[in-house]
């Protein structure tokens, strides 16, 4: 367990936050959500723009950041990815807060919140593609969402071997789904990207895997919105 130094400033911060997501709680967000498997230790079902309306009463803060974080609760986790400065978020705390990113409404708010601005969320999010462990392969694929116009030909490249070469089975819609998402945001660079891309996955347009073909329909779908195919294509 992480212990931080008490400060009666931060203490009060943390009462007022806890009250304000209190009177802001709706038991039938919660419970739906937890129906579509997004599961939280503790979860007072406060809508996204609540959230964002508490986190602007207060200005960013690492310490304040990094407490909201450890009380495990949806609402302060999220707040956390509101109110962590970037220039204090090193590649240590990234890694850390990363192993708790357990479902995807917390990995997708950790992306567009804070990691997108990281100096290093290229890396990053390529590291995190390549692991073993599912769940940062998603949060990888979510922010690589986020950063998609940041990558080069080469990561460009890495991505779509990394999709080739992930044995994608039925149990992995999440995951085949950021993929998916992933590339269709890349086609949107320009039409070159988008091209290479479709020739890529062609193959997969015939796969017995179904998440495989998923992808190869998203991207096409994107290519035909975008005009660089045609629709009986």
């Amino acid at each position: 367990m992480k212990y931080l130094i008490t400060n009666s400033e931060f203490d009060q911060q943390i009462t007022q936050i806890k009250k304000q997501i209190k009177l802001s709680m709706d038991g039938i967000i919660s419970d739906s959500m937890k129906a579509h498997g997004i599961v939280y230790k503790k979860n007072y079902g406060v809508s996204i723009p609540r959230i964002r309306e508490i986190a602007k009463s207060y200005s960013k803060s690492h310490d304040l950041a990094q407490r909201l974080w450890l009380l495990d609760v949806r609402e302060t986790k999220i707040l956390a990815t509101l109110l962590q400065p970037v220039e204090t978020f090193t590649r240590k705390h990234a890694a850390t807060w990363l192993d708790k990113c357990s479902n995807i409404e917390l990995i997708e708010q950790a992306c567009m919140n804070l990691y997108q601005y990281l100096p290093f969320a290229i890396d990053f999010s390529m590291d995190c593609i390549q692991s073993v462990n599912i769940q940062h392969k998603l949060f990888g694929y979510s922010l690589l969402i986020r950063i998609s116009k940041q990558l080069s030909s080469d990561e460009i490249n890495t991505i779509l071997q990394n999709i080739h070469q992930f044995n994608l089975s039925g149990t992995d819609h999440v995951l085949y789904n950021a993929m998916a998402n992933c590339l269709t945001r890349l086609a949107r660079n320009n039409k070159k990207t988008a091209l290479t891309i479709y020739s890529n996955i062609q193959p997969f347009e015939h796969d017995d895997v179904s998440g495989k073909k998923h992808i190869f329909q998203m991207v096409k779908q994107e290519l035909i919105f975008l005009g660089y195919l045609d629709e009986k294509f």
